[in-house]
């Protein structure tokens, strides 16, 4: 209760000396624009992916700006994450910062002037729709003491100096659940996928001399192996915000079916193996990623959809199990053989420096001329922008990444 009072008393000094301030961001704007920027803090991927991407895109803008951070959120999602930004942007308590940015965003909507002092951070900011990842160097480093406790952590899961480690990282439901029980997240179900499945790959990866840690905040089932070389890490008793962070930030590659901590490499510009459903929101801005995604099945039609009618029928991009129920379609995920493979040629797609070769490269270059088609034309854009409720145009740049040649054998175009 004291709490709230004092924050009301906070806020209403804030507003009290805000013209000063208003002032002072119109008179120092021929020398630096000043914008209020709220950091999403509670959910991973956006503290990651968002807050690199807007970093990125200030040494890409050829204005000067000075921003003012907060954090949107009371709960912070990784501690050391919060460490680190806090080393690289200027944050200031929440309730000194936040009563200005509501107001200059009121403002923003009768002066288009106010626009400019203010940045407006949604869910799609995490994507790297300008190819900054191969563009620009990570944002954040991590100093000596860093390093070893990093690798002094690795050798008590019996890693040695040299060995290389591969992060998986499988949705289930527990997370959201935990974290969010008001919240009803049953519409994402559709993303969920069985560890199980994942036990070959992981298998696989050991004989070829990597270890791979099963990552996770909270996960719903233990992984069901007897073999050294693969880690629980989601069940480990030396679980931490650093170790989450250094893990992802070194990894060898990152196994992801896009849960918000593959954000972690994909901001230290680690490779990323991608299972991505729906498929306009694949990762494909760097040279460093590979994709599959799920076979799209029409119960009505009974058969397997190609790109063209995935597009076509507004399937390329969903947001709920209920749309694909409503269009009488069942998403078939990668079986635990599929996802072995995909891993196989993800390992071989490092070690040829992110190339494919001559065949593979005619047969994505085939899917990308009808991929980029359908998902930069009138018909999606306006589709997209109703469906997700967002103006944002754009969900990719240049394709750099890559899909999976094995899979694009079995999908019809």
């Amino acid at each position: 209760m004291y709490k709230n009072i004092f924050d009301k008393i906070i806020y209403l000094a804030v507003l009290i000396v805000s013209p000063f301030f208003l002032v002072f961001i119109l008179l120092y704007r021929k020398k630096n624009i000043v914008r209020i920027w709220g950091l999403t803090s509670s959910r991973i991927g956006h503290f990651a992916g968002n807050t690199e991407m807007h970093i990125c895109s200030k040494v890409d803008n050829k204005k000067k700006f000075l921003d003012i951070c907060y954090f949107k959120n009371k709960e912070i999602c990784n501690k050391f994450l919060e460490k680190k930004w806090r080393e690289k942007l200027k944050i200031f308590p929440r309730q000194i910062v936040y009563p200005l940015y509501k107001l200059i965003e009121v403002l923003s909507y009768y002066f288009l002037i106010f626009k400019d002092h203010i940045v407006f951070d949604l869910s799609l900011h995490s994507r790297d729709y300008n190819n900054y990842i191969d563009k620009y160097e990570p944002n954040i480093t991590f100093n000596e003491d860093e390093i070893n406790k990093g690798k002094s952590l690795l050798k008590k899961f019996g890693l040695g100096e040299n060995d290389k480690f591969i992060c998986f990282i499988v949705r289930d439901k527990k997370y959201l659940k935990h974290n969010f029980p008001e919240v009803d997240f049953s519409k994402w179900n559709y993303r969920d996928y069985n560890i199980d499945d994942f036990i070959p790959a992981a298998e696989e990866l050991t004989k070829l001399g990597y270890f791979v840690f099963r990552m996770g905040k909270i996960s719903e089932k233990r992984l069901n192996t007897n073999n050294n070389m693969i880690i629980d890490y989601s069940f480990s008793d030396l679980k931490s915000d650093f170790l989450d962070i250094f893990l992802g930030a070194n990894c060898e590659f990152c196994l992801s079916t896009d849960v918000g901590y593959d954000h972690i490499p994909y901001i230290f510009r680690r490779p990323l193996a991608s299972i991505t459903d729906p498929i306009s929101l694949m990762k494909l801005s760097s040279k460093k990623f590979l994709n599959i995604f799920s076979l799209y099945y029409s119960k009505t039609e009974k058969k397997y959809l190609t790109l063209n009618q995935i597009f076509n029928s507004n399937l390329a991009y969903f947001n709920s199990s209920q749309d694909l129920y409503d269009a009488k379609i069942k998403i078939i995920n990668p079986g635990p053989n599929e996802i072995k493979n995909f891993v196989i040629e993800m390992v071989n797609y490092i070690k040829n420096d992110f190339k494919l070769n001559k065949v593979d490269e005619n047969l994505n270059k085939k899917f990308f001329e009808v991929y980029d088609h359908k998902i930069r034309s009138e018909n999606f854009v306006n589709f997209f922008q109703s469906k997700a409720n967002t103006k944002i145009k754009k969900l990719h740049g240049e394709y750099y990444g890559k899909i999976s040649p094995s899979f694009l054998n079995r999908l019809i175009l």
